[in-house]
């Protein structure tokens, strides 16, 4: 009797053994730990200026992640500029970020040491570069924290919001060991940080002189949408 017990409970723990193994799969791939990962398609967070706070998703309150009042830290990792349109906004400069959620971000609003991918314009844009050239007195911009944060502005429409820009240095062990992890990743993938679908109606413009930059905004400006479409192709090859 004891025999056969046995041998039963040896064949039911193979079964598990071989339902677990036949389990050991993954559709999406997995996020590494202790890394920082880059997803295939880039994490897209819409920093709203209508209505203030960081959206994922859409513009609806759903897709809501934060509010206008709170700041978050971020660690910036890429900073490009393109002209063009993006949404509703048509041929103006901007500016496009990749970056890294500090540690101590709730990871309902910001993914775990995930690259995500933002873009500002304007006034926001004045922001982040005047809090860039004050940091530059005192050291590199991108070894620290970045905060950002939502600025309630009036205008001729109504109320919008502009995003600030607050830097301090890394403080906690998470934070320094988190600048480690950047590097190594850097080092490996800094040519992948692309958003094909983001830019698809933008020219890339870093290294271009003031005058290019103002030569490319006169041609919009004067061209039909179509005709726009196509010098955006041109240029784009």
């Amino acid at each position: 009797m004891g025999d056969k017990t046995t041998l039963h409970q040896s064949k039911k723990i193979k079964a598990m053994t071989r339902t677990k193994k036949s389990n050991n799969f993954s559709v999406f791939g997995t996020r590494p730990e202790n890394t920082i990962f880059l997803p295939d398609v880039p994490y897209s967070v819409r920093l709203n200026c209508k209505d203030g706070g960081l959206f994922v998703g859409g513009n609806e309150a759903q897709h809501r992640k934060s509010n206008p009042d709170e700041k978050i830290d971020i660690s910036i990792v890429k900073v490009s500029k393109f002209f063009g349109t993006l949404g509703k906004t048509e041929n103006v400069l901007w500016i496009q970020l990749f970056f890294v959620a500090a540690p101590g971000v709730d990871s309902q609003i910001l993914p775990k040491n995930t690259v995500c991918c933002s873009y500002i314009k304007k006034q926001s844009i004045a922001h982040l570069f005047n809090k860039v050239q004050e940091v530059m007195e005192h050291g590199d911009p991108g070894m620290g924290i970045f905060t950002l944060g939502f600025n309630r502005e009036a205008g001729e429409n109504g109320v919008y919001y502009t995003i600030d820009f607050d830097w301090r240095e890394r403080e906690t062990e998470q934070e320094k060991q988190q600048l480690e992890l950047i590097a190594t990743f850097m080092s490996a993938y800094s040519g992948q940080l692309i958003d094909l679908e983001g830019t698809r109606d933008m020219t890339c413009v870093d290294g271009w002189t003031a005058q290019q930059l103002q030569g490319i905004t006169t041609q919009r400006q004067e061209l039909p949408e179509s005709s726009t479409r196509s010098l955006l192709g041109t240029l784009n090859h």
